[in-house]
């Protein structure tokens, strides 16, 4: 068989265990890009305190946490998102993203997220509360998740709303990740609880 076929012969395969799994969520579009932006490779400033730390290894240095550069780059990012829509007329569309405990119903996790999106007077349509029940750590495994990130993509909302990051992941590293995707694909996040308390977003 060849090579091109038994590959398109396993993505329909997969496609189709995929929808018969989670019949609430389409699959995902493989045509589309799916490589966020990376911030793995250190720019000047992070090569020159590279430098400083080997040849002064006397000077104290404070290093700033990781969740806290986090939270200020995703707020940069909002901001920016909202002052595009802005400048455009147009109301923000989001979607509300949770994770809830077997046993408990979705709509109690989305009140919180719900008041917050009312405040900002941002519209929430009402098939776009989402919710999984899978405590997995890795996000790309969330057919909800999955799902948010697909309507981003295809311009159906523009942005997430959810209570803390650790919705979206207690790891750092994939909460950065996770955040690069959905500024690869022009959406935003908002939390209702930031990383960094005293802050409005």
């Amino acid at each position: 068989m060849p090579l091109a076929l038994a590959d398109r012969l396993t993505e329909f395969l997969d496609r189709a265990a995929y929808v018969y799994m989670w019949p609430l969520y389409p699959p995902p579009d493989t045509c589309s890009p799916e490589r966020p932006r990376s911030r793995k490779a250190p720019d000047w400033m992070d090569v020159d305190r590279g430098f400083a730390e080997q040849w002064h290894p006397e000077v104290v240095r404070i290093t700033p946490d990781q969740l806290v550069l986090l939270g200020a780059e995703r707020r940069e990012v909002l901001n920016q998102r909202l002052a595009h829509l802005e400048a455009h007329g147009r109301t923000p569309r989001v979607c509300l993203y949770g994770l809830t405990p077997v046993g408990e119903q979705p709509a109690r996790s989305f009140a919180a997220a719900r008041a917050y999106t009312d405040g900002k007077g941002w519209r929430v349509g009402a098939d776009r509360c989402i919710a999984d029940r899978l405590r997995r750590t890795d996000p790309k495994h969330r057919p909800g998740w999955r799902w948010v990130l697909h309507l981003i993509r295809a311009g159906h909302a523009d942005g997430v709303v959810a209570l803390t990051h650790t919705d979206i992941s207690l790891h750092l590293d994939e909460y950065e990740l996770q955040l690069d995707r959905v500024s690869h694909h022009g959406g935003f996040v908002a939390l209702v609880r930031p990383e960094a308390a005293g802050r409005d977003q």
